[in-house]
């Protein structure tokens, strides 16, 4: 089952406005050095990488796994390897586009940080896989509130 990431506002202000602010720069530019097709390529990844990072952020569970992506980033987390999950806030750089988010403890002293759209239904399919992970009391707090 496919989780798409939650997004949080403010996220889409900043990542619109840094790629308005490429357009702007690259079309209003008077000072040209003679390069205009490598600026141009410049721009298309300056602009293309935060977008694929805006749509293609999610949680993939299947076959006993979750499958992060985060644009072209990805990762993988053993289900029944989960110890723990906590709700964090945590800006710590991370494939979650809100700050709603559920810290994953997993193996001896690994984490992955991730913010699915829908955390009661993600939690609830991690939680049939393996019945032994512990949920924080604040994650189940946010849940009931």
């Amino acid at each position: 089952m496919y989780f798409p990431s939650k997004k949080d506002n403010w996220l889409a202000f900043v990542i619109l406005g840094a790629i308005l602010l490429v357009i702007l720069s690259f079309i209003f530019d008077g000072n040209r050095n003679g390069w205009p097709i490598l600026e141009f390529i410049i721009c298309l990844l300056v602009i293309g990488l935060p977008l694929w990072i805006w749509l293609g952020t999610g949680y993939k569970l299947e076959e006993g796994l979750i499958k992060i992506r985060c644009g072209p980033f990805k990762s993988t987390v053993r289900i029944k390897e989960i110890t723990k999950l906590s709700a964090t806030k945590s800006p710590l750089s991370a494939p979650a586009l809100s700050l709603d988010r559920i810290e994953i403890t997993h193996g001896m002293y690994n984490m992955a940080i991730v913010s699915p759209k829908n955390k009661i239904d993600f939690i609830s399919i991690l939680l049939s896989e393996n019945p032994d992970i512990q949920v924080d009391k604040n994650l189940i707090r946010q849940q009931s509130g």
